[in-house]
């Protein structure tokens, strides 16, 4: 089994309390990573806008493989 992990963040669209994909990432540390990525593009905010597990969220999928036709 392989498992993906989904990066999501709250508040990026039209309504505040919806959650948009960021990314999908086969390793967990990716998700971090790019959560700090994202952080890291606004430069003019003293803090962190998306904190794990306030606003941003990963949720990890097991992806079940039924060799879907091979």
């Amino acid at each position: 089994m392989q498992n993906v992990n989904v990066l999501q963040l709250q508040g990026t669209g039209d309504d505040e309390y919806a959650w948009e994909n960021a990314g999908v990432f086969v390793d967990y540390d990716e998700a971090v990573a790019k959560l700090a990525q994202i952080n890291g593009e606004y430069d003019n905010v003293d803090e962190a806008v998306f904190t794990l597990n306030e606003n941003a969220r990963i949720e990890v999928h097991e992806l079940v493989d039924s060799n879907w036709g091979y």
